[in-house]
């Protein structure tokens, strides 16, 4: 018998009473592991229907890398210097550049490659699980568990966050390539761990905290769990798979100088802040708390507010007792009580959870993405104890094989539920931040969000609905109020200014969060440059000069931005420049053909020019693409045409050439 039990049930007891065995060789394996497979796909198939939401329009949308991909850039402080998104994790850059040549803006593309990854996470893990010798029962019973894990709904559902499903791929990928290289020879066994490596540093090129998995690579060779397995022919891959994780680390030390991309004064980093006891205690329940929701799926939530924590708060003495006593169980199962299943799982996970540990400064403190792939050793627990109490009470009740698995099955229908439900939050912007308040009523940036997208739909009607204004004033207010030092709360109530064409308030604001923006400043500096022109406190040489000045630093810092571009754009149309607007229109569409605005822009600079023929054709030429743009908009337009082609005739005169044609 081996040391979890009975030949295949992977339990946790090594004695249990005699009882029917679930007969898990009836059935190929590989049906077994392709059902499972097809269980992690359709838990998540009605994420397909969903928008890009949340960091999706920063990462994917508006990203004009994607577009005019330079790879090599990214071994280079340039990546960093010209602000091109996520250069820290080149993996990721370089996937999605990919998959948007493949797939463009479709969100359902783009959502069924998520449930893609995630079902490759699960085929790495089953054949990592194989190669460590585990019984068919408990890569069967883990694959379950981990295909319907409700604390996955965040990372499917959130195309910008596929970044923890490449990290587990390509890392448990890379440590099932690591343990083939140990059973190998010869040059089979150099080539295999080079491929591990390179596998290594791929998931650390998507995300660093696949890193700890060399350690979980070697703590499974040393407490070998279901066959002996022999540290010394493990000795290559490991040092391959370490090789690998300073291939990513050289990687970002060539871009930013540092370990850490989070540099500067960052408002959202609580590590330099608060200091590291406060922000250790803050993590120690952030971190019991997201242990309890890998087994009990409550409280899930788009929002989770960083708040510091003293160590003088029972709450964090409990938590940090709880987490304690936990890895002390894992150790001495793995030196005392010979469970190593049980210190396979335990450890693991705590070494997995290790970056999100609070010891390294990052913008957010818990997220549900952040256990990913911790959650995959984590399930590798829960499956072992979950098949223990199933054969538990199978054999107290004299029944069949079945009732072994009950247990398991309850769990699979539980998280599976839970997990449907938890990324339907993820459906569209709106029903994500109105559900984001609700759990977390007081983040300061929920509020501060859910005002600008009310602010944003003020903005697109023809005579802005007062109630719509109210209900934005109100969050951008309370945004203030609980103000956590980021930019948010300045920007909500600046972009609701601009709405109600406040100029100077809006200014104002804008101004004041500059300092404090650190994602998206390109957007603050680009409104500066915009709302500029309209201040009443300023002369016109004053207000054209600074706005100018912004758009050449805007421009300049961030050539990848397309919406620089366009506000570029307008301005020169403005100012009478319409050489300089069409260029600045043009590379906008350049770094953003999906936007047919830049078209509707065109027009009015054709009309402006008195070329009503040239604006005609245009119009025909773009009709499909420009039912996409704001009806009020378009409607304007379509009026001033209608009255350049009475004034100016129809005939056809030299103008300007339009935009390249967008992209559907």
């Amino acid at each position: 018998m081996s040391s979890t039990g009975e030949p295949g049930d992977g339990s946790l007891d090594p004695e249990l009473p005699r009882h029917p065995a679930v007969p898990w060789d009836a059935v190929p394996s590989a049906v077994l592991i392709a059902g499972m497979l097809l269980l992690a796909a359709l838990v998540f198939l009605p994420t397909l229907a969903f928008d890009l939401v949340y960091d999706d329009h920063w990462t994917i949308s508006a990203n004009g890398f994607l577009r005019e991909p330079d790879l090599a850039l990214l071994w280079s402080p340039e990546a960093a210097a010209r602000h091109v998104p996520d250069a820290f994790r080149p993996t990721l850059v370089a996937f999605d550049a990919l998959t948007y040549q493949w797939f463009a803006l479709s969100p359902a593309w783009h959502h069924a490659t998520s449930v893609a990854l995630h079902v490759l996470v699960c085929g790495m893990l089953a054949t990592w699980l194989a190669r460590l010798g585990a019984p068919i029962g408990l890569r069967v019973a883990t694959l379950g568990c981990f295909a319907v894990l409700a604390v996955h709904a965040e990372a499917v559902a959130v195309v910008s966050f596929r970044e923890d499903l490449l990290a587990a791929a390509l890392g448990l990928g890379a440590l099932a390539l690591a343990e083939r290289s140990s059973d190998e020879t010869g040059g089979t066994k150099v080539a295999t761990g080079l491929a591990g490596g390179l596998a290594m540093a791929l998931a650390c090129g998507a995300k660093l905290n696949a890193a700890p998995l060399v350690v979980v690579f070697v703590l499974a060779r040393v407490l070998s769990p279901w066959r002996a397995r022999p540290l010394r022919p493990a000795l290559l891959p490991a040092i391959l798979l370490l090789a690998g994780v300073g291939l990513a680390i050289a990687q970002r030390y060539a871009v930013y100088g540092s370990l850490s991309p989070f540099v500067g004064e960052d408002p959202r980093l609580m590590l330099p802040r608060e200091g590291m006891a406060a922000t250790l205690a803050a993590s120690a329940q952030n971190h019991l708390e997201m242990l309890r929701q890998l087994v009990v799926p409550l409280s899930l939530s788009p929002e989770y507010p960083d708040a510091p924590a003293s160590w003088t708060d029972p709450a964090t003495l409990l938590a940090a007792a709880a987490i304690g006593l936990l890895l002390v169980w894992g150790l001495g199962c793995a030196l005392r009580w010979g469970r190593p299943v049980v210190a396979l799982a335990v450890l693991g996970t705590g070494l997995l959870l290790g970056p999100t540990s609070g010891l390294f400064a990052m913008p957010n403190l818990r997220a549900d993405r952040f256990l990913y792939l911790p959650s995959a050793l984590a399930c590798l627990g829960i499956a072992a104890a979950l098949l223990s109490l199933g054969r538990r009470w199978a054999a107290r009740r004299s029944g069949p094989w079945w009732i072994a698995v009950v247990p398991l099955g309850l769990f699979a229908v539980l998280q599976g539920g839970f997990a449907t439900a938890a990324a339907n939050a993820y459906r569209s912007d709106t029903r994500l931040w109105t559900i984001a308040l609700r759990r977390a009523p007081h983040s300061a940036r929920a509020h501060a969000v859910r005002g600008e997208l009310l602010a944003g739909r003020a903005a697109d009607q023809e005579r802005p609905d007062p109630r719509l204004l109210a209900r934005a004033a109100a969050h951008c207010e309370i945004a203030r109020q609980r103000d956590d030092g980021t930019a948010l709360p300045l920007l909500c109530d600046a972009r609701l200014a601009a709405v109600q064409g406040d100029w100077s308030r809006a200014y104002r604001r804008f101004r004041e969060a500059l300092p404090r923006a650190v994602q998206g400043r390109e957007r603050v500096l680009a409104s500066l440059a915009s709302v500029a022109l309209d201040r009443p406190d300023f002369g016109d040489s004053e207000r054209i000069a600074e706005s100018k000045a912004l758009l050449e630093r805007v421009t300049r810092e961030y050539p990848y931005s397309a919406e620089a571009q366009a506000v570029a754009g307008r301005i020169a149309h403005r100012l009478g420049e319409p050489d300089r607007a069409l260029t600045h229109y043009r590379r906008a569409s350049s770094l953003r053909p999906e936007r047919w605005d830049l078209v509707i822009a065109v027009l009015e600079l054709q009309v402006d020019l008195g070329h009503p023929s040239s604006a005609r054709l245009t119009w025909e030429l773009y009709e499909d693409g420009l039912a996409t743009v704001d009806l009020s908009r378009r409607k304007a337009v379509r009026r001033r045409l209608g009255d350049a082609e009475r004034i100016f005739g129809t005939a056809s005169v030299p103008a300007p050439p339009g935009p390249p044609r967008p992209r559907p």
